[in-house]
């Protein structure tokens, strides 16, 4: 089945982690909050009403969180496609998925997984 969402949901999931980046709102917190959300999961489950919402609308929706590290806003950007397609291709929950890899944990491998084809990076955390 095709999903016709997912390449517009990553988009907007980039620029949304991309502006908390650039905000210096804290990532760890904002992104689990977000990956865990009602929000998420109807999202999960392709709803078109929460998948084509805009950045700025999603980010309308949880308060921000100021942090003291400073992250890369196109690593952050990054993840937020990574963590959609990752989700696409293992048909797991967004809820599951930042449990399974956290922020934590992905944005340091994010300096090279970002190099990779999308596909291949998504491949190669999901096999794992």
């Amino acid at each position: 089945m095709t999903d016709y969402y997912i390449g517009d949901l990553a988009e907007e999931t980039g620029t949304l982690f991309g502006h908390w980046a650039d905000n210096h709102l804290d990532m760890n917190q904002m992104v689990t909050r977000y990956l865990g959300s009602r929000l998420r999961e109807n999202s999960d489950k392709r709803y078109a009403r929460y998948c084509t919402q805009s950045w700025d609308e999603m980010a309308d929706q949880f308060p921000n969180i100021y942090g003291e590290q400073a992250y890369d806003a196109t690593l952050c950007e990054w993840l937020g496609y990574f963590y959609t397609y990752l989700q696409g291709y293992t048909k797991k929950s967004s809820r599951e998925l930042i449990e399974q890899y956290p922020f934590l944990v992905m944005y340091p491998r994010s300096k090279v997984l970002h190099d990779l084809d999308m596909d291949l990076a998504i491949k190669k955390v999901a096999e794992q």
